[in-house]
């Protein structure tokens, strides 16, 4: 009696043990629905993206992938770019500096020479300069008044005049427009001469000619081609040369020295001079009419004042009075 008992009461506890357990898995199940529950209450179908609409994306996402890549590829070739031209600057200012040092040296080199090689140095490029500025404003001069046939050059120490239509063959004076030019470079010409000269119409000013340079002598040239005989040839060229004088010096009024006389030169002459040289310098072959009209020319040659002494370069332009009066002395002297 007492064994059944002891065994009902193991049976009714191993009983209530089970129905715990029962009630512990149908209170999970219980959990795990409610939160099933939840997160079917938060699912939206709107959050769900089409098929067309991810490709989509995804192909703007490739491209623009592709598109980072090759700026990032230009902006490696603008950065090997930017070194090499870095690079190139780098041997520019080397090469700068480098031109910068011989020209320093140069010049002390120059502050060293001879004064008077160094001041004919500086007269030969004031009449360099001033042959150029001749050049242009004539060739201005023929480009406006649409003049063919006429060519001006800038030849060394002259300023050349040469072309078809300058002189006919024998023909010794300007006319027409070969005139015209001549008389307009008569002008440009006076406008350069009163800072490289002395006398009347001379204003040397260190504005101007700040190396103090001076001009000797304006010598307008005649020229011819090698047709008749060397004695005509001279003869014509004088003609030829006398024509262009007296265009660019025209008279002020009859009996009257032309005003283009008063520049003149440390020795109290005009710095307009008029030489003719027949067919003895060609310029050009006399066996083509275009050598033969090129030989028919006008040069207008300028020549520097060569100081003989050192004491003789003028530093100041109240030096130039009294090297010209030295000068004029030494040649009154027998």
């Amino acid at each position: 009696m007492r064994f059944a008992t002891r065994r009902r009461r193991e049976e009714e506890e191993a009983e209530s043990a089970f129905v715990s357990m029962t009630d512990m898995t149908v209170s999970f199940l219980f959990i795990v629905m409610i939160l099933l529950a939840f997160f079917a209450s938060q699912y939206n179908d709107k959050d769900v993206v089409p098929r067309p609409v991810h490709e989509t994306v995804v192909q703007e996402r490739d491209s623009a992938r592709q598109d980072v890549e090759r700026l990032l590829l230009s902006i490696a070739r603008l950065q090997a770019q930017i070194e090499d031209l870095k690079q190139t600057v780098a041997t520019k200012d080397a090469r700068i500096a480098e031109l910068e040092r011989q020209l320093a040296e140069a010049l002390e080199k120059l502050k060293q020479r001879d004064p008077l090689e160094a001041y004919s140095a500086r007269s030969t490029k004031a009449r360099h300069e001033m042959i150029e500025r001749l050049a242009s404003a004539v060739k201005e001069d023929i480009a406006r008044e649409k003049i063919e046939g006429l060519d001006v050059s800038a030849q060394g120490d002259a300023l050349r005049f040469q072309g078809s239509g300058l002189f006919a063959s024998g023909q010794g004076g300007l006319s027409g427009n070969s005139l015209r030019i001549i008389r307009l470079l008569g002008a440009h010409l006076e406008g350069q001469l009163p800072c490289f000269t002395v006398g009347p119409r001379g204003a040397i000013a260190a504005s101007c000619n700040p190396d103090l340079v001076l001009i000797e002598t304006v010598q307008v040239e005649g020229h011819t081609d090698a047709d008749a005989s060397q004695a005509s040839n001279l003869t014509l060229s004088m003609l030829r040369a006398t024509s262009a004088f007296n265009a660019i010096a025209p008279d002020a009024a009859q009996d009257d020295a032309p005003p283009m006389l008063a520049f003149q030169n440390l020795l109290g002459q005009p710095v307009l001079a008029v030489a003719g040289y027949g067919e003895m310098r060609p310029i050009g072959p006399n066996d083509s009419p275009e050598g033969k009209a090129a030989n028919r020319r006008i040069d207008l040659r300028f020549i520097m004042y060569v100081p003989p002494g050192r004491d003789l370069i003028p530093q100041t332009v109240a030096d130039i009075g009294r090297i010209s009066t030295e000068l004029q002395r030494r040649r009154g002297q027998p």
